[in-house]
């Protein structure tokens, strides 16, 4: 199913890579919780051209995808993967989509830093999840001083018109593409905590799934990195991955 509306074509970004990444979101999140997840109900919030999506489909049970514009690839996607459905929408408008609390996995990778409302989009993905679902939830540290969009440095701790200004002047022609707006490891977790969420850094298990993916002597060495490390030099990484689970509900005392 596509919602019907104007359709654009590809992203500036390119679609190189999407099998590998949504490769690698399917292996952390069974790293992190040890099991399979094939037969779940996957939501890609922010599924853009559906790259992603369409690779999820082709290992678990269906896959939703939702993304403020509907792409021209959406359709042959789902031609070919009938457990696949984009929706052309807002992140607040959800649960036009699926029911409350009827997802079991969802994916909201490199997102927060482009909506308007991070604990809004939080709130939202939280009221579509199972009583026990989880979120693979990425996206870039504020403090890192490259930003990650346009690969300049220091100019996300600029005002936005100030640095696109500069950019521009110093003959930069991606001054437009500095347009998200990242958070430190401190305001995202405290948003999480907001949410109703349980949050667990999962930078460990994203490494380790880079390595199961695809192998090269620096993923596999850094796979081989401790947990205690890790976990430490999080807040300062170039980008996050957080696990959130929604509690399970606690039944009344009689």
């Amino acid at each position: 199913m596509i919602d019907e509306k104007p359709a654009v074509a590809d992203p500036h970004w390119g679609q190189l890579g999407r099998e590998e990444k949504a490769e690698c979101i399917l292996r952390t999140v069974e790293n992190f919780i040890g099991r399979d997840v094939s037969q779940g109900v996957w939501l890609d919030v922010g599924c853009g051209s559906g790259g992603v999506a369409a690779t999820l489909a082709q290992h678990v049970k269906q896959v939703i995808g939702v993304d403020p514009e509907s792409w021209q690839r959406w359709q042959q996607m789902c031609d070919k993967s009938p457990n696949l459905s984009f929706h052309a929408g807002s992140y607040r408008e959800l649960e036009k989509v699926l029911a409350a609390e009827s997802a079991d996995v969802v994916v909201c990778n490199q997102v927060y830093e482009h909506v308007d409302d991070p604990q809004a989009l939080l709130s939202a993905i939280h009221r579509v999840m199972k009583p026990g679902g989880l979120c693979y939830f990425a996206g870039p540290n504020l403090l890192w001083p490259i930003e990650p969009h346009v690969f300049w440095p220091f100019v996300h701790w600029l005002p936005r018109l100030f640095a696109q200004r500069a950019m521009t002047a110093l003959g930069s022609k991606q001054a437009h593409c500095l347009d998200a707006w990242s958070w430190s490891y401190s305001r995202l977790t405290k948003a999480f905590v907001r949410a109703g969420f349980v949050a667990s850094g999962a930078i460990s298990e994203r490494i380790r799934a880079q390595a199961q993916v695809s192998p090269s002597t620096f993923s596999r060495m850094a796979a081989h990195l401790p947990r205690s490390v890790v976990s430490v030099l999080t807040p300062v990484a170039p980008g996050f991955v957080f696990i959130l689970t929604k509690p399970e509900a606690i039944a009344a005392s009689p």
